[in-house]
């Protein structure tokens, strides 16, 4: 064999040997840039206080007073959350939230007597099971802490628009007999109050992801807003939407 035969094989050899090695090297994964997010997540709202509620109404040719309390209670809170990242660790969200409620309002109301003025009989009871359902939509500006392991923290603050449908007293029942000097509560008429306005709400967030992508998280926010909700019979209640929010959730990032 020649030496340019010898040179030919050894070359042919050298890349031969080359192949198999190019072929099992694996290629280097591209690192992944968070773009964005979505959040998926339940838990409760605490109310910010109760409601309390004075309706005017005539009887006998006197104006009685129906007096009604909303006490502040726990609700259950379901929301969902996408945001895309603007700037560094700064970024724009969009959440929408759902919270619900339901329970007894206390009522009280003066009834005029039939025959003698000034002397109103006083009866008490509870209109069962009184809901109140609040959406909201809630814009925010956020901002990322520097990541630690694979723990992520999270703030945020922006303007939020509430939707409030509230459940209000409108009218009470009760049970009268000769010579009228007692009046006993039998029951309460309600109707569907609903009313919108702007507000506000900030808080974080902190994440623990499982993979580069999914993780589970648990958000505290407080959001608040006061509304006017209209009644039927033209007339209005104030009542502040939003309070303390705590949920816990899934989040995916893109």
């Amino acid at each position: 064999m020649g030496i340019r035969a010898t040179c030919v094989v050894t070359l042919l050899l050298a890349l031969a040997a080359a192949v198999p090695a190019e072929a099992q090297r694996k290629p280097v994964p591209r690192p992944f840039v968070e773009r964005g997010f979505v959040t998926l997540g339940a838990g409760v709202q605490a109310s910010p206080d109760d409601l309390t509620d004075r309706v005017l109404f005539e009887q006998n040719a006197e104006t009685g007073t129906i007096d009604a309390e909303y006490p502040g209670r726990a609700g259950l809170l379901v929301d969902v959350t996408a945001g895309l990242r603007i700037r560094g660790r700064m970024g724009m969200a969009v959440g929408l939230g759902r919270a619900t409620r339901s329970g007894p309002a206390r009522v009280t109301a003066a009834i005029p007597h039939p025959f003698f003025d000034d002397q109103p009989r006083t009866v008490s009871g509870e209109a069962g099971d009184v809901s109140r359902t609040e959406t909201v939509l809630h814009t925010q500006l956020y901002y990322d802490l520097r990541p630690r392991g694979a723990w992520r923290l999270r703030l945020f603050a922006g303007p939020s628009y509430f939707n409030v449908e509230q459940e209000v007293v409108t009218d009470v029942q009760a049970a009268e007999v000769y010579p009228y000097d007692t009046a006993e509560f039998r029951s309460a008429a309600t109707a569907r109050a609903k009313g919108s306005a702007i507000g506000v709400n900030a808080g974080l967030d902190a994440a623990r992801m499982f993979t580069r992508r999914t993780g589970v998280f648990g958000s505290f926010r407080y959001a608040i807003a006061s509304v006017d909700v209209d009644v039927p019979g033209s007339r209005n209640v104030s009542t502040n939407g939003g309070g303390v929010q705590a949920s816990v959730g899934l989040r995916v990032l893109f």
